[in-house]
């Protein structure tokens, strides 16, 4: 089997975009390098790597991914004040306008058979009143999984979660990025530990094209991860998505009200 054939067997588009990608993102400098540096051998590796790939190395890629999201998520979360879904629902978020605010409120109570505390009840014990956000939230998500009816939602998530696994694998693609061009430098003589001068200008601008793109590729993807894969980045997602999820409130209410929206 080839490797596109491998690649397309993952179908899902969240386990494709949402952690396949920042995966390969990571291993991007090492194969740019490969195919660049080491054309000679590189058909030898690609027969390795499509092997590796037949063999289920893509879903283990996805699944370190996602491992590394998900370690991550909680340390974000208390970053941020709580998870993003709870915080919209809470009073004294400002995010939601208190009309809105209070129509979600009232739809997800009858859902989950639990009145949502007042503005003096959540100051009086937050805790317990994330404990009710949180529980209409686990509801929300268990009836949006229909992809067709919430499309722009899965949309978001994937988003969302596209940044949250690759903010987890940061330090590993740094680390790749910044060996793959500590590799190449060293290779040509542009670093050289045994001479009295450490960085070498004139060797780095005589580089062959092949190592200077692979050079070009790793030195892109330091920038990248440093930054465009942030906290800031991934908090904006974050509650991009949670906003989107608590607008299917009204998605499902017209649904189970469908007379609602025939006109007279």
């Amino acid at each position: 089997m080839g490797l596109n054939e491998a690649l397309a067997r993952i179908t899902d588009p969240y386990e494709r975009q949402a952690r396949l990608w920042p995966a390969l993102l990571a291993l991007l400098p090492l194969i740019a390098m490969v195919g660049l540096v080491y054309a000679a051998e590189a058909s030898a590796i690609t027969n390795a790597v499509t092997l590796a790939a037949s063999c289920g190395a893509l879903y283990l890629l996805t699944g370190l991914c996602r491992e590394f999201g998900r370690r991550l998520e909680p340390k974000l979360f208390e970053a941020w004040g709580g998870k993003p879904s709870t915080q919209l629902l809470r009073h004294r978020d400002p995010t939601i306008e208190g009309v809105t605010k209070r129509r979600y409120h009232a739809f997800l109570a009858t859902k989950i058979n639990t009145p949502f505390p007042d503005e003096a009840q959540e100051a009086q014990d937050p805790k317990a009143a994330d404990e009710i956000y949180q529980s209409a939230v686990r509801w929300l998500l268990n009836h949006t999984r229909d992809t067709k009816t919430f499309g722009l939602l899965l949309q978001e998530n994937i988003a969302y979660g596209f940044r949250r696994n690759a903010l987890g694998l940061k330090p590993v693609g740094l680390l790749i990025a910044a060996g793959c061009a500590t590799w190449v430098m060293i290779q040509h003589g542009v670093i050289t530990l045994s001479s009295d001068r450490f960085f070498s200008i004139s060797a780095l601008l005589e580089m062959p094209m092949t190592a200077a793109l692979s050079l070009t590729v790793s030195a892109l993807m330091l920038l990248v991860w440093i930054g465009y894969f942030t906290k800031t980045s991934a908090r904006t997602f974050a509650f991009a998505y949670a906003e989107m999820l608590l607008r299917a409130c009204d998605v499902i209410c017209q649904e189970n009200n469908p007379q609602q929206n025939r006109v007279a």
